[in-house]
Formats: structure tokens, sequence, C-alpha cells
């Protein structure tokens, strides 16, 4: 594509693109991947810093590759692109860009948002607290990550899973999700309420003059399932030989003599952690970096949640 035909505004950075970032860009020649251009506007959702490199290597061409959606559709996808690869962005960056996302998806989840953003959710949910207090009353529901909606007051929903669950205790999360509509992870909430006694309903969904409801009466014991759930919480996530672990599942033929299987014993090796590693990580991280690495450590460990919770599904 000629490179005078592209729009370069419209960018996620607040600040101007990095010179030395494109300087060493031009020094790799042509091997970078195409640049992605929005098909409407010409605008470039991926790749400033490589047409800039381009143009200082005098080329006036540049591979490029398609994207046809929605404008605010493209800005998120310009988001994620460099949130996950190339120069990133700042802290400063991905939370303007999460402000922006909340007003042009304004019924996209925090969790949603915090993912095409490499931010915490909780950072999102600020943000939107903010939007909110200048702008006046939001919108009653919100699209998960699922692409399903769902109220933002879950309390109704929330007493229909612990009635599910009273009624068929071996009830799986993604059956009663389904029913209720709610996340799995709400569903869970709910769940490991109930084991311990509490209202399925957290204080915060609660109204009325009497103040919240107490589900067990006064110095009652928790019943025995509750007891071991609360004992397991506050011992923490149980502890796993990760080497001896990772070496077991090598050997295992499902898994060895599969593509499939053979992918992922590839990801946990890559991406598996130990307190070692992650010492050292964290002393080679300069501290003006250690914010950002911090929201991306956040990212990965709600990623690695979901997939210990699907995993769980199949024990049920």
């Amino acid at each position: 594509m000629r490179i005078d035909s592209l729009v370069l505004s419209d960018s996620p950075r607040l600040d101007p693109e990095d010179p030395e970032h494109i300087r060493l860009l031009a020094e790799t020649g042509d091997s970078l991947p195409p640049i992605t251009v929005h098909r409407p506007t010409f605008r470039v959702v991926d790749g400033v810093h490589r047409v800039r490199a381009a143009l200082l290597n005098g080329r006036t061409e540049i591979p490029a590759r398609f994207l046809d959606c929605d404008p605010a559709d493209a800005f998120v996808l310009s988001v994620e692109a460099n949130v996950t690869h190339g120069l990133p962005l700042s802290r400063a960056d991905r939370a303007a860009a999460a402000a922006r996302i909340i007003e042009t998806h304004p019924r996209w989840s925090d969790r949603a948002v915090a993912v095409a953003t490499g931010i915490s959710d909780k950072t999102v949910s600020r943000i939107r607290a903010h939007a909110a207090g200048e702008e006046g009353p939001q919108t009653g529901t919100r699209i998960g990550r699922d692409g399903r909606v769902r109220p933002l007051d879950s309390t109704w929903r929330r007493r229909q899973a612990a009635a599910i669950f009273r009624e068929r205790p071996d009830a799986g999360l993604r059956e009663v999700a389904r029913a209720t509509n709610l996340s799995p992870t709400t569903v869970r909430d709910v769940r490991r309420r109930l084991e311990r006694g509490e209202s399925p309903v957290p204080v915060r969904y609660r109204t009325g003059s009497g103040g919240p409801a107490q589900a067990t009466a006064a110095g009652a014991a928790p019943p025995p399932r509750a007891a071991a759930v609360a004992a397991q919480e506050s011992r923490g996530p149980s502890t796993v030989d990760r080497q001896r672990l990772l070496a077991k599942l090598s050997d295992d033929p499902s898994l060895r003599h599969t593509e499939a299987g053979r992918r992922a014993l590839r990801w946990l090796h890559h991406y598996s952690v130990d307190g070692d590693s992650i010492e050292v990580l964290g002393q080679g991280l300069p501290c003006h970096w250690a914010p950002e690495v911090a929201d991306l450590a956040r990212s990965c460990a709600a990623a690695w949640n979901e997939l210990a919770e699907q995993l769980q599904q199949r024990t049920r």
C-alpha cells in the first residue's frame, strides 16, 4: 500500500512516536510484519512505528492487511495490538484507552475492558465510576467477555443460583450460569457463600432498614464442608511440585503423541513459573516499569484463573 495514502492519526498513544524505536525498526530492513489498516478510513490500526521506519528507509510502499469494522472497534483492536506486542503502551496510555472504550462500548464489562487494555478490572471500575460521576447514570447491564449480556444488580439471579444449589448441590458452575444468566465466576461465589453458611447476595447488593440479613444464627458452627472450605481458603492455593508435574505430563502418551497435546506441553513448560523465577524476574525489572508489569501480571493471573475454573469443571 502507498504510504502517502495512510492516515496516522487517532493512535492510543498519548505521546508522539518514539524516534529510537523507529530507528531500531528501520535497521531491521524488510523483515517486519505487515501493518494493519482500517479499510474504510485508511487509518493505521497497528504499525505506525513501522510506517515511520519505512519512510526513514526511503520507501513509498509498505505491506498491509485490511480490517473492515466499526471505527470504535478498530480503536479497540489498535489498543489490543499495542498491549500484546511491539512498543508497549504506557500506563497512562492504557488508562486513557480504557476511558475511551468505556465511552464507546458502555455495555462492556470491566473484565472485558481490562483484557483489551491490559490493566486490572479494578482499575477499569474506578475509571468507569469517575466517568459515571461526570456523565450521570450508566446502563444497567454489561456485556461480558463471553458476549453475554448480564445485569449489574445480580441479586435476583444470585438467589436463583442459590435455589438451584440447594436443590442440587452437585450442579456444575456452567450449568447454573446458563440457567441464571450469571457468569461462572459469580456462580462460584454463590456456591462458596452457601458452603460457608452466608447469604448468596453480597452486602453491597442488599438494601433495607434492617441491614444485612445473617444467614446463620449467632454462635452457630458452620457445616463441616463450609469449615473445610474456609480452612482451605485461609491456607491459600495448594502448592504443586512444578518440575515433577511437568515431567509426568511429558511422559503421558496421550499428550506426547498428539499435536494438541504437544502444543499444550510446550505452552505449560514455557509459561509455568515458580517462586524463584518470579523473584528473579522482579529483581531484574527497573522501578519505572513496576506499575505496568504489575498490571500485566494481574491480567495473566486472571487468564490462568479462568483456565483453572474450566479445568475444575471437568472434575465435577
